[in-house]
C-alpha cells in the first residue's frame, strides 16, 4: 500500500472517522481507523459499536492495499506535520509515514475484515443540512439521561403528513421541530428513534451548504452527504405519545423580547445554589412579567413589559428548562401560553425566519409549598 495526500485533506478525513472512535473502551478494533487505497481512492472507516463512519479524502494512489492504525496516535502525527505533502507506505507490517523532513515509522494492526458499509439502492430522504443541523440542535438537549427510559435518550424522527417531526422529551419538558418535507411514499407513517450522540456527531462533520441523504438500512439509519457516510443504529423501543402532551388551550399569553427573558433568566440564576434545582417564580399582571428568586444567600427579582391576553397568573419553573427552550426559538420575540399554574407552559417563536419549520417547547411547572 502507498499513497501520497496532502496534510489538510488527511487530517480532515481523520478528523470525521476519529467521531466513530470509541475513546474509553478495551476493544482494540474500536480503537483503529481502517485506511483502504484502490481504484475508487482512499477511504478511511472507524466503528464503535453504535456508529460507523467511512469517509473519502482525495489522495495519489500509487499501490492499492489496506491498513489499520491507531486513532489517537495517526491523529497526533498528522496534526503536527507540515502543510505538506504527505507521503505513506505499507511494507512488511510497518507503516512510513513521511512530509518534507519528518520521518516516522509504526507498527500496523491487523485489518480486521468488517461488514462493507454500501449504499442501498432505496431512494432516500433529502435533508438540506443548515435546517436538519438547527433542527437537532432545537431538540437534543430535551433528551433524557436516564438510561432506564432508553427510547427518551434519543431524538424520534417521525415522518408524517408531508412533515418531519423531531421530539426530544425526558418527563419535564419536551422540544418538538416540524419541517416541511417531501419524502419517498414508503417512508410515510414510519419512525425511528435516533439515538442523540449520532446525530450530534453527525451534525458535527457535515458542511450547511449541502444536504443529507437518509437511507433505511435493515434496522440501521444510513446518513450521507459529500464524501461521508455514517450508518447508526435506532433505538428498537415505543416512544411515548408526545402529542397527547402538547395540548394548548390557553387561559393566558404573553408575547417578549426573546433576548429581554434570556438575559433575566441568566441573572435570575446568579444567586442560586448550583447543587439545588433553580426555581424560580413567575408573576403575570397587568402587562409585566415578574421573575422572583431566592437562596440562602439573598433574593432577585427581574420585571419585563410583555403583551398580554388573559387573566394574570403565578407559576414556577426550573429555570434552566424554561431557558432552554427560550434559547431554541429562532425568533426575536416568542409567545408564551399558559393555562394555569398547575399546567405546562407553551413557548413558541413568534417570528421565525425559517420558512416551512415549526417549533414547539413544553415546560412543565413547579408545584411549591405555600
Amino acid at each position: 500500500m502507498k499513497f501520497e495526500i496532502k496534510q489538510k485533506d488527511l487530517l480532515g478525513a481523520i478528523n470525521i472517522a476519529n467521531r466513530a472512535v470509541s475513546k474509553s473502551t478495551n476493544i482494540q478494533i474500536h480503537e483503529l481507523i481502517y485506511f483502504s487505497a484502490d481504484k475508487d481512492g482512499l477511504s478511511l472507516t472507524s466503528f464503535d459499536g453504535e456508529i460507523s463512519i467511512k469517509t473519502y479524502a482525495k489522495a495519489n494512489i500509487i499501490e492499492e492495499g489496506v491498513m489499520a492504525v491507531k486513532a489517537d496516535l495517526i491523529s497526533n502525527i498528522i496534526r503536527k506535520l507540515p502543510d505538506e505533502l504527505v507521503k505513506i507506505e505499507l511494507e512488511n507490517g510497518k507503516i512510513n509515514i513521511k512530509c518534507k523532513r519528518s520521518n516516522f515509522n509504526l507498527i500496523s494492526f491487523e485489518y480486521f475484515e468488517k461488514e462493507e458499509i454500501r449504499k442501498p439502492d432505496s431512494k432516500p430522504i433529502q435533508i438540506d443540512n443548515d435546517k436538519l443541523k438547527r433542527s437537532i440542535n432545537q431538540t437534543e438537549f430535551a433528551t433524557s439521561l436516564d438510561e432506564t427510559k432508553l427510547a427518551l435518550t434519543g431524538i424520534l424522527f417521525e415522518l408524517k403528513e408531508g412533515s418531519l417531526n423531531m421530539v426530544a422529551l425526558d418527563g419535564y419538558r419536551v422540544a418538538l421541530k416540524k419541517l416541511a418535507l417531501d419524502y419517498p411514499a414508503d417512508f410515510e407513517n414510519t419512525e425511528y428513534i435516533i439515538p442523540k450522540r449520532s446525530l450530534l456527531e453527525w451534525s458535527r462533520i457535515v458542511s450547511d451548504d449541502s444536504k443529507t441523504s437518509l437511507y433505511k438500512n435493515d434496522n440501521d439509519l444510513m446518513f450521507i452527504s459529500e464524501s461521508t457516510t455514517m450508518l447508526c443504529k435506532v433505538i428498537d423501543k415505543n416512544y411515548i405519545d408526545y402529542r397527547n402532551i402538547i395540548n394548548d388551550i390557553s387561559e393566558t399569553s404573553i408575547v417578549l423580547e426573546k433576548r429581554e427573558l434570556t438575559s433575566a433568566l441568566d441573572r435570575a440564576q446568579v444567586l442560586s445554589d448550583p447543587g439545588r434545582a433553580n426555581l424560580i417564580k413567575v408573576s403575570i399582571d397587568e402587562k409585566v412579567m415578574t421573575i422572583m428568586s431566592n437562596s440562602e444567600i439573598g433574593d432577585v427579582k427581574e420585571v419585563i413589559e410583555v403583551e398580554q391576553e388573559g387573566e394574570g397568573l403565578d407559576i414556577a419553573f426550573n429555570a434552566k428548562y424554561m431557558q432552554d427552550g427560550v434559547k431554541a426559538c429562532d425568533s426575536e420575540k416568542i409567545k408564551l401560553n399558559f393555562k394555569s399554574s398547575l399546567n405546562p407552559c407553551l413557548i413558541y417563536p413568534t417570528n421565525s425566519s425559517h420558512e416551512g419549520e415549526d417549533f414547539t417547547y413544553l415546560v412543565l411547572p413547579v408545584r411549591l409549598a405555600k
